[in-house]
């Protein structure tokens, strides 16, 4: 574990604290229940060679008052804001949180004051810098009352590596966020995230969520719906191949009443490539008129592809309406027949099924910026894996 140098003195606090608490802690064993489909067996982090990533952020015309940078160079420019909000959404009580943040180098900061509204996408870059590098990425977005924004943070890797990652989205009364994460990664790289936000009062967080590619990458998607009326849309897309392995693992909670929460998550496996997804609405005591729903869909284009999808509830109030659905299943034989028949070979035949198992996965996208860069990436990723 390194630390920066020269940091002051709450900053520095606050690592060794982590530290302290990623030491006594163990690397997650198939024993426990969020590892349960996800096996670390041999993997030792402290292994891996700590180097910064190679950070990019979009350049942009910003308006009065918003702050977008480093976060790093934040923590000395800024330094009143980032000790707010920095550990505010995510605790670190988890082994690859505690983790990121006592050895977080590099990250992305965002604020937008009250009131103001950003037209135009800010996007953060992130890449693996050599085989074999572990980076530590911290993002931390703070939208206050009625502010709104569009982030995107792309996550990638051209050779083996590890990314551990945490995210904290601060969206304040009134606020509305849509957040986009990307991860397309090198076949060995893996990725451990903890993305986190809380919505105040009226508020929205809009997630876009899109993976391609990846070992044993881990990601924890948490909505803390803090104040009444807020509200969380969750929209997840995966395309796996070959061995690779994806985990979500996703919470909506329901803390106050008169909450929503939406989510929908599809995904395509070929090859011997797996899937999990565990997703988990939580529905606090008094949070009454809760109206919540998650949805997982899965499309098998090889008999050595699996998917494991596990709904659940846990709810403590008595006037609410929370459902959920979940399907898994081989490619339709009457549809391929159907297009083959059509002149369509059979891969052209594959690519059109898969184009409209996710084109309502796009539809829920509201930037049409971030939909066709969406839609850009899986049409890239049909054309360079070979389908069955």
């Amino acid at each position: 574990m390194t630390q920066t140098v020269s940091e002051p003195a709450w900053l520095a606090g606050r690592r060794a604290a982590a530290l302290e608490r990623y030491q006594s802690l163990p690397v997650p064993t198939n024993r426990d229940e969020a590892w349960r489909y996800t096996n670390l067996r041999g993997f030792d982090p402290d292994q891996l060679e700590q180097q910064p990533g190679a950070l990019l952020l979009s350049d942009a015309e910003l308006p009065d008052g918003v702050v977008f940078g480093n976060l790093a160079a934040m923590v000395a420019a800024r330094p009143e804001l980032v000790e707010r909000y920095l550990g505010s959404v995510v605790s670190g009580e988890e082994k690859f949180a505690a983790g990121n943040a006592a050895s977080w180098t590099d990250g992305a900061f965002l604020l937008v004051p009250a009131g103001v509204e950003l037209t135009v996408p800010l996007r953060a870059s992130i890449e693996v810098p050599a085989e074999g590098a572990a980076i530590h990425h911290r993002t931390l977005v703070v939208l206050e009352r009625g502010a709104r924004a569009t982030f995107a943070e792309d996550y990638s890797s051209i050779v083996p590596g590890y990314v551990n990652t945490v995210v904290e989205l601060v969206i304040g009364e009134g606020a509305r966020l849509e957040y986009v994460t990307t991860q397309k990664h090198h076949a060995e790289t893996r990725q451990f995230g903890t993305h986190r936000a809380t919505i105040d009062r009226d508020g929205e967080v809009d997630w876009v969520v899109l993976g391609l590619g990846g070992t044993r990458a881990k990601s924890r998607i948490e909505s803390y719906l803090a104040g009444p009326g807020a509200n969380a849309k969750v929209t997840g897309a995966y395309f796996l191949t070959g061995r690779e392995h994806a985990d979500y693992d996703t919470t909506q909670e329901h803390a106050a009443p008169n909450t929503t929460s939406d989510l929908f998550f599809k995904g395509v496996l070929a090859d011997h490539s797996r899937a999990v997804w565990r997703g988990v609405i939580r529905v606090d005591k008094g949070a009454q008129k809760t109206d919540a729903y998650q949805e997982n869909r899965n499309l098998l284009l090889s008999h050595e592809a699996h998917a494991d999808s596990i709904p659940g509830l846990e709810i403590e109030a008595n006037d609410v309406r929370c459902t959920h659905g979940a399907t898994i299943g081989q490619i339709d034989k009457l549809q391929l027949f159907y297009l083959m028949s059509r002149g369509l070979s059979r891969v052209q035949a594959e690519r059109l099924i898969v184009r409209g198992f996710f084109q309502p996965i796009l539809d829920r996208i509201g930037s049409d910026e971030v939909r066709e860069s969406l839609a850009a990436e899986l049409e890239a990723r049909m054309a360079t894996d070979e389908l069955p």
